[in-house]
Parts: C-alpha cells; structure tokens; sequence
C-alpha cells in the first residue's frame, strides 16, 4: 500500500460524509463542552470564596454531572450507529475494490483519530470560552455577586480528554465489530436494506395500553406528597415502557386498521402516508419513542425547576410563615407561658420594630385517617399508605385568646376544621363522637403548614383535651415518648418593619434568645425549637434552588439538543431510504406537486406525533408532579400550570424551529430522485 493511502481515505471519507459526519462532530463537542464545563463548576476557587455553602453547590452540579456523563455515552453510541448505517455501502465497496478488512479497520481508526481530537480540541475551547458565563449565570440564580477573575480547569480537561477518549474507543471497537462481523455483499446491501411489513402485533399494543393506563392511573390518583416519591419511579417506568410499545407495535395495529378503512385509505395522500409508515415503522418506532421520552424528560426538567425556583417567595411563607418563626416542642402548658414570656422579653429588650406578633399553644399528634373517622390508638407513620392526617388539638381558651370569639363548648362539643370532613354534624375520633358545633373556614393556627399531609385542627374543652392527650399517651405507651401534659408545642411568630438586613439582625437576636433559654435548666433533652429568620434562610434556599434551576436548564439544554440530533438523522435516514420509493411513485404517474404534499404529510405525521404524546405525558402527569411540588414547600399551583405552559410552548416552538431546519435535508434528499 502505498504510503499515506490510508490518511487521504480518512479525510476523503469524512469530507464526502460531511452531511453526517459534521452535525456528529457537533454533538460530540456539545457534550464535550457541556461536560469541561460542569467539571470546571465543581473545579473552580472561585466557586468558594462567593458561596458560602459552596459544598452543597458541588454535590448538586455532580449529581448533574453523573446524569450527562451516562446521557452522553449511550448518546453518542446511538449518534454513531446512524452514521456507520449511511456508510454500510461505501465500507462494503472497499471491500470488493480490494481492500482487507484490517485496512478498512486501520482508515476507521484514522478517521476517529481525527474526528475525536478536532471534537476534543473544539469541545474543551469552547468549554473553555463558555466556562466563564456558565459560572455568572450560576451566581444570577444564587443571588451571589459576580466575582471577577479567569480559570482554567486542568482537571476539567483531563476529566474531558480521559472520559470522551474511552468513550471514542468504544465507538471504535463496535464500529470495527461490525464491520469483521458483515460480508461485503451485505454491506453492500446495508444502505438498501428496508424493514418488511411488520405484522400487527396486538399483544404489545394492549401492553403499551396497559402501561400507559396503570401509569396514568398512579400519576392522576395518588393523593399522598410522600407516596409519589416513590410511585413517580414506577409511574416513569410504566409510561416510558407503555411509550416504546406504543410507537412499536400500537402504531402498526392503528395504521393497518386505517388501511382497512377503505374510504380513508384509497385516498393518494392518504395511501402513501399510511403505506409509507407501515412499512417502516418498527424502524422509525424506537427513534421515535426516544424523541417523545426526551421531549418528555425537557419539558418536566425545566418546569419543575423554573416553579420551584420562581416559587421561592411562596416557599419560604409555608416554611416561615413570620419573618421570625419559631416552634418549641416537648413541652408542658407551664413551660408554653414561659417561653411566650422570654420571646416577648426578647422584643421589648432588643426594641424590635414588631408589626404583628403571634402565640400559640397546642397539641399535635399524628394519626391515621379512617374510614369513620380519625385513628389515635396506634403509633402511624407517614409513608404508609398516604392516609396520614396531622391532629392539631387545640384548648377552647387558647381558640378565644387568638380569635376574641366566644366558643361556649361543653364537653364531646367541637369547632373543627377538617377539608375532607364538612358535611356531617359528628367528628369521630377513636371511639369517640364529637359534635361538631361549628365547621370553620380556614385552618385556626398559623402553624398549620405542613403541606406534606393532610391536616385537621379541633377546638375542645379542656377535659376533652386532656382525654386526647391521654389517647397520645397511650399511643406510645411502652417507648421513649413523653407523658401526659408534656408534649405541647406553642408557635411564637413576629413580623418585623424594617430592610432585610434590619429583620435579619433584629430576627436572630429574638431567635437566639427563644434557643438559649431553651438550653437553659428544667427542660428535656428532646425539646426543641425549630424555625429561623426567613431573609436569612434566602441564601441556603438560593443556594439549593438556584443550583437545580442551574443544572435543570444544563440537562433540558442537552436533552434539547439530542432530541434535535435524532430528528435530523431520522430526516436523513428516512430521506435515502424514500428516494427510490418516490422516484417510482414519479414515474407511475403521480405529479411532483402530489409527491411533495405526500411528504410534507407524512413527516409532520411521523415528527410531530412524539411532541403530541409528550404533551400528554405532561398532562397526566401533572398531578403527581405537583404532590412532589409540595414536599419542597411549592403549594402555588397557578405558577406551576404557568410555568409549565410557558415550558411547553417555547419547547414547541423550538421543535418547529428544529422539525423546519431538518426537514430541508430531507427534501433535498427525497427530490434528487
């Protein structure tokens, strides 16, 4: 062989299949880029001195990191196997012309030489380049100064050159593989080659029925924030299975029960549309399938963590319903009146701007919501079943000191609020009927903001108290629990007039006085307080927040961006594959004018159908989203419906946009014929 032949081959091979090799150079070096880039983020000092929490920072973009590490490799293999598919033909020419199968395996490794060092040197410069303003939008979402200064992650580029070099040495050895695998004749034929008609397989559709319906089901009916944690697994599962099979074999059974129809299908554009897509639909099915899930995947991705992160106001007044807020537990009714005097102490010796203040006293136990009522006599836990309810039991003097209104109850009588109970006159609770004198309106105690499970609050005489306390007792009668009397908890809240930094300074002065004197003499190693200054606790929720919107927006970007890359190899696959087919259609008959509007026809049919079921998957799964929503204290639906809205029509857009941009590619193939 003559020196240099096989370098010129390279060049010459990547040159004539610039139309795919180009936008798989690009996909590497948007992954390669994207990946400097997040190294870099867990890389970078400067990370450190802005952000004070900036460990928490670096557990979030690595978890991110984890997630397009394993995106890019599965990927890119999948982005490769569409390129080798254009080149059977050509690799299977060479070798009739002569050409050995080591040869061919030696122009191959030339050619990933050159197309991975370009992607590499192209990727990591760009990384580079970008590294700057991915660190700046960064510190937007974390409300943090933009500190100046330029770093380059060493490490970032090594982590690049050593992780996307072993993933170019995969592509190759499955690339060489396939070739020592095939014939040349089959090669040959590789280009050619088109699926048979797939029969109509009708088990698989009523699979893809059956898992769609079970997973639809899960998502629209489950109640419980803390049981969709773990049905949203199951439900992703079910609907990405239900999704495969749907577009594999339930799109076959409805396009052969179309052709059945003979008055739809003996139509010109009709015919060729249905005809078309049979034929070649268990290819098309699996592209299509992994279009939708991605589709699917964005468009959860980013209106989740837009909600969240533009939601942080209604957040932070569900977890500090007070600029200063705070929850002392485990304590006696003695032990209440004391603390309310220290916080109260505590504003007039700090001169606190107080605007409204808050104290209250209760009892709150966690019970299990029955048939007939509600259950105290057995310990209960959450994660159950999801028919937890939270009982606030409140004394009918602490009701009227709050209210100023009169309550006048004698004992088993009761005010009750209690959402999934208003209609009847009776509440049980245990054995015991309590008749109700008064449904209220809202929820009695500012404390009630537990949005995780259901809630309901009783006003009760103090005998009546005592007996439900007895019941708590009784509970946990046998464990390390508290006695009678002495598990109360009061909520002492108070707004404070005044800038951020005046509430903060003023907030944690009351705050730190409530936790000294609770380390004082003559309390329990189990009382606590819980709570904090809202405006300070900003910063941490920031922090956590702005880093998922962070890496939110880095993943749907690249799931973008691989939706895209699949649209347009799906353009150029089905293009090659439709020349003949319409070269053919061309010369029985039919005019240029009907070949283009039957493919125009089709393709929007093909294309546009992941993007309609992904909209589907968003809609049914709108209710499970929003229960996980309120397990990060994200109760504001309106934002949520609106920022999903506004997530599905932009992606909209730009899947039109990309459906427009691909679709000349495969005109321009199609009308060659």
């Amino acid at each position: 062989m003559r020196r240099g032949l096989f370098g010129k081959l390279a060049v010459q091979n990547i040159r004539n299949n610039r139309s795919t090799y180009i936008p798989y150079m690009l996909t590497c070096i948007f992954c390669i880029a994207m990946m400097y880039m997040m190294e870099f983020l867990r890389d970078c000092p400067t990370l450190e001195k802005a952000v004070p929490q900036a460990s928490e920072v670096r557990l979030i973009v690595g978890t991110g990191e984890v997630v397009v590490g394993i995106f890019c490799v599965i990927f890119l293999i999948y982005s490769n196997s569409f390129l080798m598919k254009r080149r059977q033909k050509e690799i299977g020419l060479y070798n009739i012309l002569g050409l050995e199968k080591g040869h061919i395996g030696k122009v191959m490794f030339l050619e990933t030489i050159m197309t991975s060092l370009l992607s590499l040197a192209a990727g990591i410069g760009f990384g580079i380049l970008g590294s700057k303003l991915s660190l700046l939008l960064l510190f937007r979402f974390l409300h943090v100064p933009a500190v100046l200064g330029f770093y380059v992650s060493i490490t970032g580029i090594l982590f690049c050159i050593a992780g996307f070099g072993g993933i170019f040495l995969v592509i190759l050895a499955l690339n060489l593989t396939r070739v020592r695998m095939n014939n040349p004749v089959e090669l040959l034929k590789g280009g050619n080659t088109g699926e048979r008609e797939p029969r109509a397989k009708w088990l698989m559709a009523f699979l893809s029925v059956i898992c769609l319906g079970v997973g639809y089901y899960l998502a629209v009916t489950t109640e419980s924030p803390i049981q969709a944690i773990f049905i949203f697994l199951l439900a992703v599962i079910l609907v990405m299975a239900g999704t495969y099979l749907l577009f594999t074999a339930g799109s076959i059974v409805i396009l052969k029960l179309l052709r059945k129809n003979k008055k739809f299908y003996y139509k010109t554009s009709n015919f060729i549309s249905v005809s078309g897509m049979i034929y070649r639909m268990k290819q098309n099915a699996a592209g299509l399938a992994s279009i939708c899930i991605l589709s699917t995947g964005v468009l959860l991705l980013l209106s989740m963590t837009v909600s969240l992160y533009f939601g942080m106001g209604d957040i932070m007044v569900n977890r500090y319903p007070f600029d200063t807020d705070a929850q002392i537990s485990g304590i006696s009714q003695e032990q209440s009146e004391q603390f309310q005097k220290v916080f109260a102490q505590a504003i007039e010796d700090y001169q606190v701007p107080a605007e409204k203040t808050v104290t209250e006293t209760y009892l709150e136990i966690g019970c299990k919501q029955g048939k007939n009522g509600i259950m105290i006599g057995q310990a209960y836990s959450y994660s159950e079943d999801g028919n937890s309810v939270d009982l606030y039991t409140i004394r009918q003097s602490e009701y009227e000191k709050l209210t100023g209104e009169k309550t006048d109850l004698h004992d088993s009588e009761i005010f009750a609020w209690y959402p999934s109970e208003r209609e009847t006159d009776t509440l049980k609770i245990d054995d015991w009927d309590f008749a109700v004198k008064k449904w209220l309106e809202k929820a009695p105690l500012s404390a009630m903001t537990n949005l995780v499970s259901n809630m309901a609050a009783i006003v009760v005489t103090d005998s009546d108290f005592e007996y439900i306390d007895g019941l708590r007792t009784k509970m946990y009668e046998g464990l390390d629990a508290y006695e009678a009397g002495k598990d109360l908890t009061v909520h002492l809240g108070v707004d404070i007039r005044g800038s951020s930094e005046e509430k903060i300074r003023y907030g944690q002065a009351v705050y730190q006085a409530l936790k000294d004197y609770c380390h004082s003499d003559g309390f329990s190693e189990n009382t606590i307080v819980i709570g904090g200054v809202r405006q300070s606790e900003y910063e941490t929720y920031y922090v956590d927040n702005g880093s998922i919107l962070f890496i939110g927006i880095f993943l749907g970007a690249l799931f973008l961006m691989g939706t895209a890359m699949i649209i347009y190899y799906k353009q150029i696959s089905e293009g090659y594959e439709d020349q003949g087919r319409f070269q053919i259609m061309q010369k029985v008959g039919m005019s240029r004018r009907e070949v283009k509007g039957a493919i125009r026809r089709q393709i929007l049919l093909v294309f546009f159908i992941p993007l309609v079921m992904a909209m589907v998957h968003i809609s049914m799964a709108f209710p499970l989203i929003r229960r996980l929503l309120l397990l990060f204290g994200m109760a504001n639906t309106k934002l949520y419906v609106g920022c999903t809205a506004g997530t599905v029509l932009a992606f909209a857009l730009v899947y039109g946009l990309i459906y427009s941009m691909t679709a000349r590619s495969y005109y321009k193939i199609v009308e060659k014929a």
